[in-house]
């Protein structure tokens, strides 16, 4: 899905110019048209963008869970697998490790 430039971060600005647009729309703009038109481009905007939003966090959620449910429980891909470090920041031997 190619990245379209309005979907970068911007975090609370589409917000606000909904709601600038909303009280001083009408002033700034000649034709209640061309305002409410606007208005209602921002707001599918809004929509769109929080869809998108929505759906990477449960793409997220999904990855962690099958992650963790065939046993990886590290989160680093390629990271040291088998190896017991224990408090000290030591690796334990294969004889303590049974123990």
């Amino acid at each position: 899905m190619p990245q379209i430039i309005w979907s970068g971060q911007t975090g609370c600005l589409l917000p606000l110019l909904i709601i600038l647009n909303l009280l001083f729309g009408r002033a700034v703009f000649n034709s209640t048209y061309l305002w409410l038109g606007i208005e209602v481009g921002l707001i599918l905007i809004f929509i769109i963008k929080l869809h998108i939003f929505m759906r990477k966090i449960l793409q997220g959620l999904g990855q962690q869970a099958r992650g963790s449910a065939s046993g990886n429980r590290s989160h680093r891909p390629g990271g040291p697998h088998g190896r017991v470090i224990d408090v000290e920041g030591e690796v334990v031997e294969e004889k303590k490790k049974l123990n």
